[in-house]
């Protein structure tokens, strides 16, 4: 489960007008351990971090990922697929640079806008009045979340799974709410090869953010809900996630999760990241639902 690779892999063309096109073929197993073992799928975090280093690399710069406007996944990639993305890049305020893109494999795949920074630029400070966070650490009514919920809730499996514990509470007319924590270690697949004192990579925190949603949907059901093995937890859009400060190891991830919406397969979340009482992270929309794991993420047959 290592972000960092991809730079190396991209075929990057020529900017021309402030566009153009990069290739990366999909063929490191690596890239998919984890996710999922019963039916492999490119996870929707490392699509957003391959293309934010093809954006830095046609900027030809050090950079670090400010902001995830939005973005929105519209199919799955499979082991194996070719990724082709056209970029678009604009100047936008303060230094920074406006990143849209449009990802395709078999089908399109996903579209982004996304805020790029030179690294010596400082983070913005964070907003006058952040997403509320939930108290559940020293709430009665907090329900631990142990490690046997989290396996059987989530089919993320390690190294990809990126959640330790959880707490949750579902009180009545407050709302649901979920605090969960990662410990980020020098053991990290993303640090082999490179310094153990490097950041750890923004969109694994908004990986690991999103499994926390995940948990929250799955531990905010109504007791009559009928269970199905056969669907999984997906991210269908993002919305206004902007990042504040790093993560390094050593540290501990704290997120925050609060459940606004909750229809159907469907569910809207927001919340922030934490890492020793600083905000790391601010996420006004998580769009997750449930989908199958079979017709979905099947390849074609030879002869379709």
């Amino acid at each position: 489960m290592r972000p960092t690779p991809f730079i190396s892999r991209w075929r990057i063309g020529p900017v021309v007008a402030g566009t153009f096109e990069a290739r990366l073929v999909l063929d490191d197993e690596t890239l998919f351990a984890g996710h999922y073992p019963s039916a492999p799928i490119f996870p929707g975090t490392f699509l957003v971090e391959a293309l934010f280093q093809a954006a830095c690399t046609a900027l030809g710069g050090d950079a670090r990922l400010d902001e995830i406007v939005a973005c929105r996944f519209h199919s799955p990639l499979l082991p194996g697929d070719e990724v082709i993305a056209r970029f678009e890049l604009k100047e936008a305020s303060a230094g920074r640079t406006l990143v849209k893109a449009t990802a395709s494999g078999r089908s399109p795949a996903a579209e982004i806008s996304m805020l790029i920074a030179p690294t010596g630029l400082s983070p913005r400070s964070i907003d006058p009045a952040p997403p509320a966070s939930p108290s559940t650490t020293a709430d009665p009514l907090a329900r631990v979340l142990d490690a046997s919920f989290i396996h059987r809730t989530l089919p993320h499996r390690p190294p990809a799974l990126l959640v330790d514990s959880a707490l949750v509470r579902d009180k009545p007319g407050a709302g649901s709410a979920l605090v969960a924590r990662k410990a980020i270690t020098v053991n990290e697949p993303c640090f082999v090869g490179a310094k153990p004192t490097g950041s750890y990579p923004s969109t694994l925190i908004v990986e690991s953010f999103c499994q926390a949603c995940g948990l929250l949907r799955a531990a905010t059901g109504s007791a009559d809900e009928p269970r199905d093995d056969t669907k999984v937890p997906v991210v269908a859009k993002l919305a206004g996630l902007r990042f504040f400060g790093e993560a390094a190891p050593g540290d501990l991830l704290e997120h925050q999760v609060q459940l606004l919406v909750r229809t159907g397969e469907g569910a809207v979340f927001s919340g922030q990241t934490m890492v020793a009482g600083r905000v790391v992270l601010q996420v006004v929309r998580v769009v997750a639902a449930r989908a199958l794991i079979s017709s979905p993420f099947e390849r074609p047959s030879p002869n379709s």
